[in-house]
């Protein structure tokens, strides 16, 4: 039969201090940093969409990418957050090409092009993201898109929201 232990060693147990070790505490660390990196998306949400438009729907399921952005609300062309012309006046001229949109793409595609000279990485793709309310006409997208490639900017993608 074990003996019971002595009183010293009794109230030593019951008063004892705990320590951490700085090793497992540098251990717990470092792994929530590897899954905070791990989980963390380098890509995040490229698309910010303005709160006045309301996308179409589609089963598109490829991912945006990072493109110069035109916004066709109900009311404004906006390239950039910079809003060029409004709708009214884009659909009232004549022929199917909006001249300050024109002006602007333009300027967009030579300011690239001259980032491009003196960067190598970078370069002029012509690529371009429309996101087009669900209630403009077809023929202000027609406008936009006609516009779009006359300025040099042939990949047109049109933003939608997934339907999954």
């Amino acid at each position: 039969m074990p003996l019971p232990p002595s009183r010293k060693k009794r109230r030593n147990t019951r008063l004892g201090t705990a320590t951490l070790s700085l090793t497992a505490l540098m251990d717990v660390f470092t792994i929530i940093l590897l899954f905070l990196l791990k989980s963390y998306s380098a890509e995040g949400d490229i698309l910010a969409a303005d709160p006045r438009l309301k996308l179409p729907l589609s089963t598109s399921t490829e991912p945006p990418r990072v493109r110069l952005l035109v916004q066709v609300t109900p009311d404004d062309i906006i390239v950039d957050g910079v809003r060029i012309t409004g709708v009214r006046d884009a659909l009232s001229g004549k022929g199917l090409l909006i001249k300050p949109l024109y002006k602007e793409l333009n300027a967009q595609a030579r300011k690239t092009e001259f980032i491009a000279r003196r960067n190598p990485a970078v370069r002029f793709t012509g690529e371009l993201l429309i996101q087009g309310d669900r209630s403009i006409p077809f023929r202000l997208l027609e406008k936009v898109m006609y516009t779009s490639g006359q300025a040099g900017y042939n990949g047109i993608a049109l933003a939608v929201i997934s339907r999954e």
